[in-house]
């Protein structure tokens, strides 16, 4: 183990570990059983400041990091007491989150935010706060009523045609069939607001969830020889197979078309490209005349003007973050993850001055009030977050 976790820590701070590298590094400075490595490459390398590049941080910003995590009185100076001296497990664990915070920040980045709670950190709620967004949506139905999805009661909402929409217990919304097979189409679409996502479970069994400012309009009932739905926004598809009915999404100028698969569309207009990525089974996306088949793990992004897809593999846990109350960020420049914050906690972004060229890496619940969010990213040095209201002015620091 001893050198792997070696090989692993060179590879990162000469800037080429992969994305499961990475991962698989603060895994092994997390186990205990590491304390000893651990401790001598930390010792390594912060004794030997060429090893890690131009520190952009200033002079003392490490330890005050530090100090959040590990208590005030826990450490005087880095250099003597970063080294654990106990052997008591929890201990070891909050320098091993020390250690990985500092493994970032030498890098020039934000890597790593443990998730133990606010008090940890000695972070405080700002007394101009915007707190989380949640499950919120709105069902609109085919006469163009509108239902406010988390202010429904569980139960039966609305009766469309032969078949009953239902908000169930769990919150999610579902469809009862009812329809003949030679009635007309009734279409309902749901929408979620900025600071909203929902789950839909799809009158076929397909389950859907919806990102924020994002929308699907979709059949009361699928009859006929396929399944066809269009969405805007971020949307993660579990597809009831159906060999005899293929499923068909559309989105902008594209569409997806499967048969019983797990997949997730990130489709927003004021993000440079569409990408399409595929967790399991087999999908194909096409565009005019150009299509691609895509493998589980497999991206699909479309560029406008590029007039073909491009195709790579990725971490899906990555892409399915947002779905598991993450903000996941790898390397993000600083437009990227305010366009993320804005939408979840449905603020308005103002720079002031020069923007900030920043990019982020690591983790942060979405379950944070915004004021925790904007003191780690603080930590880095590199900008200023100030909260008025719903608007939120960015400035270089």
């Amino acid at each position: 183990m001893s050198e792997r976790l070696t090989y692993l820590f060179r590879r990162y701070f000469d800037k080429t570990a992969t994305v499961q590298e990475r991962d698989e590094l603060i895994q092994l400075i997390n186990d205990p059983g590491s304390e000893a490595v651990v401790t001598s490459l930390m010792e390594e390398m912060y004794m030997s400041g060429e090893q890690v590049g131009h520190d952009p941080f200033v002079e003392g910003k490490r330890e005050k990091i530090l100090k959040a995590v590990l208590g005030e009185n826990s450490i005087t100076d880095f250099t003597d007491k970063v080294v654990p001296i106990t052997r008591n497990k929890f201990l070891w664990v909050r320098y091993a989150a020390a250690i990985t915070i500092f493994l970032c920040l030498s890098a020039g980045l934000y890597v790593y935010i443990n998730r133990g709670s606010s008090e940890q950190f000695g972070l405080t709620r700002s007394r101009n706060d915007v707190k989380p967004g949640g499950n919120k949506a709105i069902l609109t139905l085919s006469n163009g009523a509108k239902i406010i999805l988390n202010d429904a009661k569980d139960g039966t909402l609305a009766q469309q045609g032969n078949a009953s929409v239902v908000k169930l217990a769990n919150g999610e919304l579902a469809y009862k069939q009812g329809v003949s097979a030679d009635e007309a189409p009734v279409y309902n679409t749901m929408s979620t607001p900025r600071g909203g996502q929902y789950k839909l479970q799809l009158p076929d069994g397909t389950m859907v969830m919806l990102n924020a400012e994002s929308s699907i309009t979709y059949p009361i009932a699928f009859t006929g020889k396929e399944r066809i739905v269009t969405i805007s926004g971020e949307a993660y598809f579990e597809v009831t197979k159906n060999k005899k009915m293929p499923f068909r999404v559309h989105f902008g100028d594209q569409t997806v078309e499967v048969l019983g698969t797990h997949f997730n569309i990130c489709a927003y207009k004021d993000q440079p490209a569409f990408k399409t990525t595929l967790l399991e089974g087999s999908v194909k996306i096409s565009k005019g005349d150009e299509n691609q088949l895509l493998v589980p793990g497999q991206q699909a992004i479309y560029e406008p003007g590029s007039h073909k897809f491009n195709m790579k593999m990725v971490d899906t846990d990555d892409i399915l973050a947002w779905k598991n109350g993450l903000f996941l960020f790898d390397n993000t420049e600083i437009d990227n993850l305010m366009l993320q914050l804005a939408r979840w906690y449905n603020i308005e972004v103002v720079y002031q001055g020069p923007k900030p060229t920043l990019n982020f890496t690591g983790e942060i619940r979405k379950d944070s009030n915004l004021s925790r969010v904007f003191k780690i990213l603080e930590s880095t040095g590199g900008a200023k977050f100030t909260i008025n209201g719903t608007i939120v002015t960015v400035e270089k620091k």
